[in-house]
């Protein structure tokens, strides 16, 4: 008996985290439901579903439900960032000097960072991309990359929900095993998977690409 109230014990131990975290949103939320605010959460840049799953786990959801409502928010903005970031851009840019240095600034980045994996890889750089689940990486930054690598919409669409998908599982996966590793190992187990697929993105940055000759280039 002894032996089982201490097996308890330990499960309790390991799970306070999560029992913290539950109570403070509990306060703050009262009354909304918990798949609303894993959506709501998801749906917003730095966190997307990466904030969302463990936000629902701490709400008492379980995870695999916590997981699908994550990847519905998480997608919902970005069919409108990929239509609408070209025009919203070009006319913020036009009517604030900030806005235009903002966007220059965005975009210069994100060419500087990704150009040399999107040529290697293609349309293939921007699922692993979107599924490192990091802040500097996800859904929203997908979507401001596949417009300036001119993906179209028809592609880049289905291509940025596959990386949400994978993204989903790492987090679901990680958030599942807290309450048996406890956070620490739980947070092991996140950057291990987290960095095996930035280990892969970042490799094509790294790697050289073959430049055709001149004449080649240009040769339609």
């Amino acid at each position: 008996m002894s032996r089982f109230s201490s097996i308890i014990h330990r499960l309790i131990l390991k799970s306070a985290p999560y029992a913290s975290l539950a109570d403070r949103f509990r306060e703050a939320l009262e009354g909304v439901p918990p798949f609303l605010v894993v959506m709501i959460i998801s749906m917003l840049p730095i966190f997307e579903l990466r904030g969302g799953i463990p936000a629902g786990a701490a709400l008492d959801m379980p995870v695999w439900q916590a997981a699908i409502f994550a990847v519905i928010g998480n997608m919902i903005p970005i069919p409108f960032i990929l239509l609408l970031l070209g025009p919203v851009s070009r006319w913020l840019s036009e009517h604030s000097n900030l806005m235009r240095r903002f966007f220059d600034w965005l975009f210069a980045r994100t060419r500087r960072k990704h150009t040399q994996a999107f040529e290697r890889w293609k349309e293939f750089a921007l699922v692993i991309f979107v599924a490192i689940p990091l802040p500097i990486t996800g859904a929203w930054t997908g979507s401001v990359a596949a417009f300036l690598f001119d993906i179209p919409f028809r592609h880049a669409l289905p291509l940025i929900f596959c990386g949400v998908v994978i993204a989903a599982v790492v987090v679901s996966l990680a958030t599942s095993f807290s309450f048996l590793l406890g956070w620490q190992g739980s947070l092991i187990f996140f950057a291990v998977l987290a960095g095996v697929l930035a280990y892969i993105y970042f490799r094509a940055r790294k790697e050289p690409v073959e430049e055709l000759p001149v004449d080649d280039r240009l040769d339609p």
